[in-house]
């Protein structure tokens, strides 16, 4: 918006300054100077916006809406596995409810997305033996 108006003010200025120019035979200098002073204005908003505005709106538009993460540092479903899988046959085991959400999510992903429910199950059933007061539980136990 800035830089429409301020790209609009610099061309009505030169022709301005062309027009009066020409009429007047000799180079308005004042003319010259608004318009410079324009033309480095829409530049330096133009800048500002691709080097600040804009970087700052992608990040908090994908922080917001679960976008893409910046330089190819996506996380698939495999490694988000393997990794919740690490995570529960790490040596030390992780804080109980580090373990018990890292649970509660491998079987999600062994259910949702491999279609295994045994395989989900026996995540939940080792959770609950390993955790059995755990409240997280409470919600995921089999039934």
């Amino acid at each position: 918006m800035i830089r429409g108006i301020l790209g609009a003010a610099t061309v009505l200025v030169g022709l301005a300054l062309v027009l009066v120019s020409i009429h007047a035979g000799h180079v308005e200098w004042r003319l010259v100077a608004l318009m410079l002073s324009l033309w480095g204005a829409w530049s330096f908003f133009g800048a500002l916006l691709e080097s600040v505005v804009e970087p700052l709106g992608r990040f908090f538009g994908n922080a917001l809406t679960g976008g893409v993460m910046p330089g190819g540092s996506e996380i698939t479903i495999d490694d988000e596995t393997e990794m919740l899988e690490r995570l529960l046959d790490a040596d030390p085991p992780p804080p109980p409810h580090r373990a018990v959400l890292a649970g509660i999510r491998l079987a999600e992903i062994y259910r949702t997305h491999q279609h295994d429910t045994a395989k989900a199950e026996q995540v939940i059933a080792r959770l609950v033996a390993r955790y059995p007061d755990a409240p997280e539980l409470a919600y995921v136990r089999p039934r």
